[in-house]
Formats: C-alpha cells, sequence, structure tokens
C-alpha cells in the first residue's frame, strides 16, 4: 500500500503530526521500534496550553495537577510559589503519548525499526529491520534525539550537549502525600543543570539534568540530593537520556523528509522541556505538508518555535553560569518567579521575559519572597 506520510516514532511529535495529518484524511503509516505503550524515561511535566492544542481531552492520563513550585538551592535555601489552578499537569510518557496515537487515523506499526531510507522525485521508501518495504509522499522523523531518521537523510546534526538520569522512585504514603502537588526544582547543582521531583499518581519521578555540558558523577549527585530530601533512591532503575538543546538554526527538511522534536533538537535550553515543542512542530510539520510548502518548514519553526528558544539560551548561560547571583536576585524575586512559572506553562516567551527584564527585577527587589533556609548546612 501507498501512503501519502510516513511517522517514524510514537512521541508526542510523531503521534501529533500522525493526529493532524489523518483529520485531514491523509493515509498515514506510523512505525515505532519499541512495543507500544513504551515506557520513556521523562519527568512528563505537561502544560495546560498544550492539552488544549487537541480536540479531545486527556483527563484518563493526568496523574497529578501541579498547584505550587518548590525552589531550592544547594545550600539549603527553598521558597514556595503557586500555580494557578490546573497550569501543569503530570503524565507518564507512555501513557500520554499512546493516548494522542490512540486518536490518530493511522496505521500504526510497532516493533518496525527502520534500517534504510531512500528518496526520489515522487516520494520516499522505508525499509525496516523485519525486511518490509513501505513507500510514501513524505517521511517524518520523529525518533528522539538519536534520531535515525536524520543520519539516513543526511540531515544530521551536532551531537546533543547535555544529558539527564530519571528514575521512577516508590515512597511510603507519607512522602507522597507531601509532594501530591507540589513540583520541586533544585539548582546550584549540577554545574549548568537543576534536579527534579515531579509527583505522579503512586510514585515520585526524581532525576537531574545538565543542560549545558556533561557532567560527571550525576549518579552520586542524584543520590545525595535526593536523600538530602528524605528521598531514597536505592534499587529504583535509573534511565540515562541525551538532551537535544536547541543551539542554532538548522535545515529541518531535506527533500521529502521532515524532521520533528527532539530529532529537530527542539528542547528549551533552560527548562529542558521538550513535550510542547514536539507537539507544536509535529503541526507545523503536518501543516506543511498539507499546504504543499515544504520549502517554508523549516522557516516555520524557526519563526514559531526556534527563534525563542535562542532567547532561550542568553538566559541559560546567565542562569547557569551564575547559578548563587541567579537564585538570590531572580528565583527569590516574586515577579521573577511569576514569569518563569508563565513561560513553564507556555503563556509568556522568552523574549518577552528579556523586555520586561529590568522593570521586573528592579520592582521585585523590593518586594523579596520569603526565605526558608535549613538548620544545617546542605553544600
Amino acid at each position: 500500500m501507498r501512503y501519502d506520510v510516513i511517522v517514524v516514532g510514537a512521541g508526542p511529535a510523531g503521534a501529533s503530526a500522525a493526529y493532524w495529518l489523518g483529520e485531514a484524511g491523509k493515509q498515514v503509516l506510523l512505525l515505532e521500534k519499541e512495543k507500544l505503550p513504551r515506557y520513556k524515561p521523562c519527568g512528563g511535566g505537561v502544560p495546560q496550553a498544550v492539552l488544549d492544542r487537541f480536540p479531545f481531552g486527556f483527563s484518563s492520563v493526568v496523574e497529578r495537577w501541579i498547584r505550587q513550585v518548590r525552589f531550592r538551592f544547594r545550600d539549603g535555601r527553598e521558597f514556595m510559589a503557586s500555580l494557578p489552578e490546573r497550569a501543569i499537569a503530570m503524565v507518564m510518557r507512555d501513557h500520554f503519548d499512546f493516548h494522542i496515537l490512540e486518536h490518530a487515523r493511522a496505521e500504526v506499526r510497532d516493533q518496525s525499526a527502520l534500517t534504510s531510507v531512500e528518496q526520489d522525485e515522487s516520494g520516499v521508501t522505508v525499509t525496516t529491520a523485519s525486511g518490509e518495504d513501505f513507500r510514501a509522499r513524505y517521511l517524518i522523523g520523529a525518533d528522539g534525539a538519536n534520531s535515525r531518521v536524520s543520519r539516513l537523510a543526511d540531515l544530521r546534526q551536532e551531537s546533543w550537549t547535555g544529558g539527564a538520569i530519571e528514575a521512577e522512585v516508590p515512597v511510603g504514603d507519607d512522602l507522597l502525600k507531601a509532594y501530591r502537588d507540589t513540583a520541586v526544582f533544585v539548582f546550584g547543582t549540577p554545574p549548568k543543570g537543576y534536579l527534579w521531583i515531579f509527583p505522579k499518581a503512586e510514585h515520585l519521578s526524581v532525576g537531574i539534568g545538565a543542560l549545558q555540558e556533561r557532567v560527571p558523577n550525576m549518579h552520586r549527585i542524584l543520590k545525595r540530593e535526593m536523600g538530602r530530601l528524605g528521598i531514597e533512591i536505592d534499587g529504583a532503575r535509573q534511565r540515562g537520556h541525551p538532551l537535544p538543546i536547541h543551539l542554532r538554526r538548522e535545515p529541518l527538511r531535506r527533500h521529502r523528509v521532515l524532521l520533528v522534536g527532539d530529532a529537530a533538537r527542539l528542547m528549551d535550553p533552560l527548562l529542558g522541556e521538550g513535550i510542547r515543542h514536539a507537539v507544536d512542530s509535529g503541526r507545523l510539520a503536518a501543516e506543511c505538508i498539507l499546504s504543499g510548502d515544504l520549502q517554508g518548514y523549516s522557516k516555520r519553526v524557526h519563526r514559531e518555535i526556534g527563534r525563542d528558544l535562542l532567547w532561550g539560551q542568553r538566559w541559560a548561560r546567565l542562569f547557569y553560569g551564575y547559578p548563587r547571583m541567579s537564585f538570590e536576585l531572580a528565583v527569590r524575586n516574586p515577579r521573577f518567579v511569576n514569569e518563569f512559572l508563565r513561560l513553564f506553562a507556555g503563556t509568556i516567551s522568552y523574549r518577552r521575559m528579556a523586555a520586561r527584564a529590568i522593570p521586573n527585577l528592579l520592582l521585585g527587589l523590593a518586594r523579596r519572597s520569603p526565605v526558608k533556609r535549613e538548620t544545617r548546612d546542605t553544600c
């Protein structure tokens, strides 16, 4: 059977592209190398604004709603900030990704790893590990940071610049209750990164990410900092994964092949968040295919996503380059924190934050947030 579009990868980018193409009446084949639904290492924080992009609900896959954020520095200083009602959802990626895919009008073949890609003037032919060939007019590479599609289509971009370790940790009822609606960010360690705790329905997702460089001893740092917060991670499986941070404007299309999501390196340089940009790039790829404007795809992604991520890179260099000063002047500044939370929720851009930075700094200094310090030194 000949398809209109083949999508490789069943994450939020690939599932979103398949959904919008299927809604437009296109014949879509989605190939996924793992058996579905598959586990994906990820904190799993999704802004409500992302869920609202779809005409169907997500209540069946939302594990928790975050109502407050707890910011902590490595020396033990902490303070809390509140979020609007139902601003950030916590999900498990296997359920979230598969939920989008279940709504897509697409043929899905899991356990179908890609081995080759051949393009010509009229379409693309792909071959899977089982030896099957499939033909389509277009191919969307949504197969993650180590994208095989990008390599086979000669769109291989530079190697990843950061990494993360994540674990799903079972905890007792007291800890689960204490973190039930609270997300925790720990700054100041590792260098140019942070640790996190995100609550799920029956466990805590914890992790550590270095966003601008590789950091040794990340397993040790994760265990130490979680232990200081009363979370023992011994026995929990720790999974590492690359962070394809957006560094510069790059071509995301070659002939009939388009890259989306992590394969297109659309991860936030400051937050390390990628689900929002994965969903949006999947939609943009579908729109460009439907309109026949493949040449405009890279330009649209840069204009609607990448340009602001480059502003985020400037913020990341400042924030992670001077973590103590940043925590003192920005994280403890209620106006900056409000901007950060709006950014996390997807309702403000980095460029807009930059335009308001000086007024927020001056006005916020007069309204410093109260800070809680541990009675013991935790450095």
